[in-house]
């Protein structure tokens, strides 16, 4: 509730926020403790079971519970916004078609590649399939190779000098010799029941574990892999990914904008100074993106990372690190670690070093509550700890020293460094 009406009284959405101040809501049909109740909140969860968009505050505690809600009046103010944030922005028929066209294509390409890779991986399992059997059918040769010893075998060895002449029975008691004989060990010595018993078990269990390792490295692989795509896939991350820039009324005043994704400090006196980028960064989904240190002073110090706005505001956009409540989850140049409310990841030097040059790839995971700073090009990684908050979080550059310069790179343009 609270963030709902911050939202709805931000100067931008005072205006289109008397638009719907009649709007009238549905009561809840569901009756008991829901009669009464309006159905003024929408449900955004695409696998809700429930299948009900529309709910009223009884049916998002009974049905509900941990799902993403949002006001349908303030639905309705972002959409009406957006609307009017792009109402200059069109395309052409022509241009419309040519994108239409290009989407239909590459859905056809991928959808194939797909149905490609998916056979792939039915023959590697039909291969699994037929190891396996193989592997039993051994098992069971090791037994029958027992039969040695009652004589039976050398009833089939007659039977093939008897029968030399005879394709038919010469090529049937040869086979059996063979199904009999052909095993992946033969024992160097003659084995009794018990200690035939325990090889078994001991490699049946073997295949078994090596099984379950396939499967475990297998699914963690689809899924990670699954992840990615569905991130890469969200409406959200697309339309966040271009519209991130740096505002002249977020920043502070010895920060120069070059251009929407590049900063630089000013030609002034040394200290600390904020700027960030907006909008803010989903909640609901991990966001990856990087910054590019184009310049960097001798001395070496500039940090990077996320911050609360309202924080960083309140403070004139400077920078009081000696006590948490600093607003800003970030890592510097000279190897240091700065958390707003982790006493020991903040003003402590143990992240990897970084200067001129260098992009630092940022992985903003609200789910696992943390950011994941990585060197592009290396391996090493530091986490920070982020606990949740009613608060937003922003993509910010924290200068010292006059003329570093700092460019924002987009998760799409992440690998194209």
């Amino acid at each position: 509730m609270v963030k709902t009406y911050k939202q709805m009284n931000k100067p931008d959405d005072k205006l289109n926020i008397k638009k719907f101040s009649s709007l009238q809501y549905p009561q809840c049909p569901f009756g008991g403790d829901h009669s009464g109740e309006s159905m003024s909140l929408i449900c955004l969860e695409k696998d809700c079971l429930q299948g009900q968009i529309l709910c009223c505050c009884i049916c998002q505690e009974e049905f509900h519970k941990g799902h993403q809600l949002k006001p349908l009046k303030l639905l309705l103010c972002e959409y009406d916004q957006q609307l009017r944030e792009y109402q200059n922005i069109s395309l052409k028929q022509s241009e419309k078609d040519i994108l239409i066209k290009k989407i239909n294509e590459q859905e056809e390409k991928q959808l194939t590649y797909i149905q490609d890779f998916k056979e792939q991986i039915n023959n590697k399992l039909s291969n699994i399939v037929n190891l396996e059997k193989e592997f039993f059918e051994n098992l069971r040769k090791f037994v029958k190779m027992r039969e040695f010893s009652n004589g039976n075998q050398y009833a089939v060895i007659e039977t093939i000098i008897q029968n030399q002449t005879n394709v038919e029975m010469l090529s049937s008691s040869v086979k059996t010799l063979l199904d009999t004989l052909v095993v992946q060990e033969i024992p160097e010595k003659d084995l009794n029941y018990e200690e035939i018993n325990r090889i078994f078990d001991f490699h049946i269990k073997d295949q078994k574990d090596h099984l379950s390792q396939l499967e475990k490295q297998f699914n963690q692989g689809i899924e990670q892999q699954i992840d990615l795509l569905q991130s890469k896939t969200q409406k959200s991350i697309f339309q966040k990914s271009y519209q991130f820039q740096f505002l002249a009324n977020n920043k502070h005043p010895q920060v120069d904008i070059i251009q929407p994704k590049i900063v630089k400090a000013s030609n002034s006196n040394h200290g600390y100074k904020f700027a960030v980028m907006t909008p803010s960064l989903d909640k609901n989904q991990t966001t990856v993106f990087g910054f590019k240190l184009n310049f960097v002073h001798q001395s070496n110090w500039i940090a990077v990372g996320v911050c609360d706005l309202s924080i960083v505001q309140s403070k004139q956009f400077g920078f009081a690190f000696q006590s948490l409540g600093h607003g800003a989850y970030m890592v510097s140049s000279n190897g240091g670690a700065w958390s707003s409310t982790t006493s020991n990841q903040n003003n402590v030097v143990k992240c990897f070093k970084f200067g001129k040059g260098d992009i630092i790839i940022c992985t903003y995971d609200p789910k696992n509550e943390n950011i994941i700073f990585q060197k592009q090009k290396s391996s090493t990684t530091f986490k920070l700890d982020i606990p949740k908050s009613d608060h937003d979080l922003y993509p910010c550059v924290l200068f010292y020293y006059a003329l570093d310069e700092v460019e924002f790179i987009p998760p799409e343009g992440i690998n194209k460094q």
